[in-house]
């Protein structure tokens, strides 16, 4: 029999180092799990709620400033809006004054202070005065006399007459004038 001296190898046991690493690896994995679960349903979605809000509360609370900027804007649209009627009916009037001889048919003592042009009624308002009654019934005959002739008027009234504070006569005539006079 034969005896052998050998040196005895002493194995060195790692099993327990990766049951102990693979235990931790999964506690890790689960406290992070647990933590981004948390995060996510309890304090991140409670925040996102309020910021929600909170954008909306700014939107409707606005500066004073920026109220009053938006109501002269809104005024500023109402007169664009006026002068777009009138820029669409420009050729609609600017015809009335070419078809018509509007200035020569006016009595000379006779003043217009105003004039209003209804392109959708074809009337013309005018307020005027005098210094007596005798140029505005001259004016009246020469209104009926155009009238009669077929020209551009249809119908007229006038009405207001006054006898003003400064002597003068003040009174108001409509005009109704021909379709043609306003095309």
């Amino acid at each position: 029999m034969s005896i052998e001296i050998s040196k005895e190898k002493k194995s060195l046991s790692f099993g327990w180092i990766f049951q102990l690493l693979s235990v931790v690896s999964v506690l890790v994995f689960l406290v992070a799990a647990g933590a981004f679960i948390y995060y996510q349903f309890l304090c991140i979605q409670p925040n996102v709620v309020k910021l929600s809000d909170l954008k909306l509360s700014l939107q409707y609370s606005k500066p004073e400033k920026e109220t009053m900027i938006e109501n002269e804007a809104a005024a500023i649209q109402n007169y664009v809006d006026d002068y777009k009627t009138l820029y669409d009916q420009r050729s609609k009037m600017s015809s009335f004054f070419s078809n018509t001889g509007f200035e020569s048919w006016i009595h000379p003592n006779v003043y217009f202070s105003s004039l209003l042009i209804n392109a959708d009624s074809r009337t013309v308002n005018l307020k005027g005065f005098s210094n007596d009654f005798k140029p505005i019934i001259e004016q009246l005959r020469i209104i009926k006399k155009m009238r009669d002739s077929g020209k551009n008027i249809e119908q007229y009234e006038i009405s207001d007459i006054k006898l003003t504070e400064q002597k003068s006569v003040s009174f108001s005539l409509v005009i109704t004038v021909k379709p043609e006079a306003i095309k």
